[in-house]
């Protein structure tokens, strides 16, 4: 009796284990540039990190749009990078350093920036698209191109939370979560504009 319930609790533990490590394996990765980013080919926002940085990309299909957003953390931004096309275009830190407020306007190239944050557990973005919130399906983040449930969402790496403090979805990704500090410096010879 007291086997097979050894037996009944260990094989438990066991499926537990492997239903661990399948879902830990799918969870979504921010490595990788979008397979799904090609300038003037496809229509969003593209995010990804490698060992350069966070990035994060807009670009259509010809037709002009006007991308803005807020990109805040809990850390604090360094070596931000952006580039810009239109006269009303923007990028700002502000003096604490945890927010990223822009508007790019793309026609069928590429705006976007690239930064470097530390001490930061989450990036929380919010993104619109000619005025209104851009759809999630246009968003593609990391190597396989997943989209977030929302045009505003929280990547938090590490930590199981359901709700963002501001009622955002958290997105738990999987991989390493890269705290970079100050990059070589900006440049597009480093950024590959």
């Amino acid at each position: 009796m007291v086997r097979k319930g050894v037996s009944t609790v260990l094989a438990l533990l066991i499926v537990l284990c492997f239903s661990s490590f399948a879902f830990a394996a799918h969870l979504p990765r921010l490595d990788g540039k979008p397979a799904a980013f090609k300038a003037g080919d496809s229509q969003g926002y593209f995010i990804w990190q490698d060992k350069e940085g966070l990035h994060v990309r807009t670009t259509t299909l010809g037709k002009s749009h006007v991308f803005s957003g807020v990109i805040r953390t809990d850390g604090v931004f360094e070596d931000t990078f952006g580039k810009t096309n239109g006269q009303d275009d923007y990028f700002h830190v502000n003096g604490d350093r945890n927010k990223i407020t822009f508007q790019f306007t793309t026609t069928g190239g590429t705006s976007g920036i690239d930064m470097h944050f530390k001490d930061g557990t989450y990036l929380t973005f919010s993104l619109s698209m000619d005025g209104d919130e851009i759809n999630p399906n246009d968003i593609f983040i990391g190597e396989d191109g997943w989209h977030p449930e929302s045009y505003k969402f929280t990547i938090r790496h590490g930590r199981e939370f359901d709700r963002h403090d501001d009622g955002g979805p958290i997105v738990i990704i999987g991989g390493p979560w890269i705290d970079w500090g100050p990059g070589p410096g900006p440049g597009p010879h480093r950024h590959g504009w």
